[in-house]
């Protein structure tokens, strides 16, 4: 069976969907995403850091070579002061040419979630065999140096990907995909064959780049937003009992800043003091709703669907 692109995604109402729950009663799952990314000074293909200017470009990627110099270390710093489990959207090169930085992550069991091989290297207009031995490098990449460990999900580089993407990630073995940011809880998306893969919900707002970076916000905003996102989505969940997921984005570069540590601590702290959180990884979310929603909330959907074509 080939999927077309437009049937990929499963619509259904949050409303009129079955109940999504999380264990111990949690309500709203929380995971936190550092992007621990590598940029080639001289990209295969051109490219720079920013696009402010051609390659090579000292002034950006300097700033994000810094993250792995410096500012990860800060961060970590942060992330063992408050326990928090962490799902590292990384550039699988750093697993072979950072080896401190690799064991850094290791040591406190990092989930890895691929983001391409280097954040300049994108996936977009790449043909299926190229694609094909891109997932196979990288789970070879993981397996080889981070302790046998199989990738679960990607998050694309540069959130690149091609009409093959969803397909070639289950034949790789992995169940979900970070770059679809559609809804609240994880949800199918259809592939070719019988595997399947989920959606689960990253941030392009909640996220130190576009707010701190691009936009100069205050690192005093980045938590009044955190806060407000999660203190809503607890309210919606009580009031209507579906779990959601919210997603705190971070990148070394930016969030490890000396300035910013005393703001991303604050956020850190404000997720261990509510017992409703499940403050967890992306790949426990997935795999939990794939073995306790994914079947019903699928097949009501396409009830729904069915019932919709049928009346128009």
């Amino acid at each position: 069976m080939t999927i077309q692109n437009n049937d990929r995604l499963v619509y259904e109402a949050m409303p009129t969907r079955p109940l999504v729950t999380w264990p111990e009663g949690k309500t709203v799952a929380v995971w936190h995403a550092p992007n621990v990314e590598h940029y080639d000074y001289v990209a295969p293909g051109g490219g720079s850091p920013q696009g402010r200017t051609r390659y090579p470009d000292p002034q950006h990627y300097m700033h994000r070579d810094n993250g792995n110099r410096t500012a990860f270390w800060r961060l970590l710093r942060a992330v063992d002061k408050y326990e928090i489990p962490s799902t590292v959207s990384l550039s699988l090169s750093v697993l072979e040419e950072i080896p401190e930085v690799r064991d850094a992550m290791a040591e406190r069991d990092w989930e890895i979630m691929s983001h391409g091989i280097s954040n300049l290297r994108p996936l977009y207009d790449m043909p299926y065999d190229d694609e094909d031995r891109f997932y196979e490098l990288s789970q070879k990449l993981s397996e080889t140096y981070y302790g046998g460990k199989r990738i679960k999900g990607m998050l694309g580089p540069k959130i690149s990907g091609t009409d093959n993407t969803s397909d070639l990630m289950v034949k790789h073995g992995m169940t979900y995909h970070a770059d679809w940011i559609h809804d609240e809880q994880p949800r199918p998306i259809r592939t070719e064959g019988a595997g399947k893969l989920v959606s689960i919900p990253y941030s392009y707002m909640l996220n130190d780049v576009p707010l701190l970076l691009a936009k100069h916000y205050p690192g005093s905003y980045f938590v009044a937003m955190a806060k407000a996102q999660i203190d809503r989505l607890l309210r919606d969940a009580d009031e209507d009992g579906q779990g959601r997921v919210a997603c705190i984005a971070t990148h070394p570069f930016v969030t490890g800043q000396p300035y910013m540590q005393r703001y991303i601590e604050e956020i850190f702290d404000y997720l261990r003091s509510d017992d409703r959180l499940w403050v967890t990884t992306a790949g426990d979310i997935s795999d939990h709703y794939l073995e306790n929603s994914y079947d019903e909330q699928l097949a009501h959907a396409e009830v729904i669907a069915a019932a919709r074509e049928a009346s128009a």
